[in-house]
């Protein structure tokens, strides 16, 4: 009787981490070695440590697609830029064809467990290319982002606020997937890129290995202007500005007038189905918040993506109106971090 008793006990113990790793999620990111993919393999990584879950990451994919997946319910998780939801919301955009009443509705279904920096709008040129200001674009060729998407969209503006130019009308403007635009760049198929990138640049010892490279800060005049300020402010926009000795650039040559970095950055988050279990969204926030200093170790960029940071002022939640899960407002604030009031569900 005494054995049966111990291996019914033992059984169950066995069970208990097998039991928590039964549940299986799928989790869809952009660039395989972007702030998305880099927060959801960790993700992935401390939810299995800590018998969560065993979470599925895919890389590579149209995240327009994948917000709108966790929405209908067809995917578990997505690294969700915060334009995509408000576009969303909206009919707007990628998702025109969705209309207003029926985006509305899908929206209502997302909810983020944290939120990050996924990337930054630099101005990078080498050298010999005499460019050491943003008006020196003039009469350049400059890679603004992909044939199509909101890097595009976003490239084009940020040079029209900077130097007064449209593509087309001061400047010309060349568009190539992201798997080419660095081989565009180091060809010198153009003189300049404007482009999303990480604080600092992942790319920039590869350039630097080429040559001598520049990378320039916005003007604090343009930086100021109401136009400006309102459009970086946008869903989906925040200012970044921070000192350029806090952030190790290796070789490349940062030009600024005051020893600051002024620059544009997308604010995102990674999505669930608001119909996500309260305890498993708890349990998995929890895990990751745990882990950011581990997290902030796997690259130089990582600590600067600000990793479950929940300041309204760097992360622009309110602007969007994208809501935290229930089970993750919990998991911040017995952590200590206070989620403002217009995000919580």
């Amino acid at each position: 009787m005494k054995k049966f008793v111990f291996a019914c006990l033992a059984g169950v113990l066995l069970a208990i981490p097998a039991q928590a790793q039964s549940v299986k999620l799928t989790l869809e990111c952009g660039s395989p070695d972007g702030a998305t993919c880099t927060g959801g393999k960790h993700l992935a990584e401390v939810a299995a440590a800590a018998n969560v879950a065993a979470i599925q990451v895919s890389g590579g994919k149209v995240l327009t697609r994948s917000v709108r997946q966790v929405a209908e319910g067809k995917t578990d998780m997505a690294g969700s830029p915060f334009i995509l939801p408000f576009l969303l919301k909206k009919g707007l955009g990628p998702y025109s064809g969705v209309g207003k009443e029926k985006g509305a509705k899908l929206f209502s279904n997302l909810r983020i467990l944290y939120g990050y920096h996924v990337a930054s709008f630099y101005l990078i040129a080498f050298k010999s290319k005499g460019i050491n200001s943003w008006d020196d674009l003039k009469g350049k060729t400059v890679f603004n982002g992909p044939p199509r998407g909101g890097a595009l969209t976003i490239g084009r503006a940020v040079i029209r606020f900077m130097t007064g130019m449209s593509e087309g009308k001061g400047y010309t403007g060349k568009q190539v997937s992201w798997n080419s635009a660095n081989s565009l760049f180091l060809d010198g198929g153009v003189d300049a890129a404007v482009r999303p990138a990480n604080d600092p640049p992942p790319m920039l010892p590869l350039y630097t290995s080429a040559g001598e490279v520049n990378v320039i800060s916005y003007p604090k005049a343009k930086w100021n202007s109401p136009a400006f300020q309102k459009f970086v402010n946008a869903p989906g926009n925040k200012p970044k500005v921070f000192p350029i000795n806090s952030v190790n650039w290796g070789k490349a040559n940062i030009i600024s007038e005051d020893n600051m970095m002024r620059t544009l950055v997308n604010t995102s988050g990674d999505a669930v189905n608001k119909n996500m279990p309260k305890a498993l969204a708890k349990k998995l926030t929890a895990a990751f918040i745990k882990s950011i200093p581990d997290l902030n170790k796997k690259a130089p960029w990582v600590k600067a993506a600000l990793y479950g940071e929940t300041d309204d002022e760097k992360m622009g939640f309110c602007a969007v109106g994208i809501k935290f899960h229930p089970g993750a407002v919990e998991a911040f604030e017995e952590a200590g971090k206070t989620i403002p009031a217009c995000a919580k569900p």
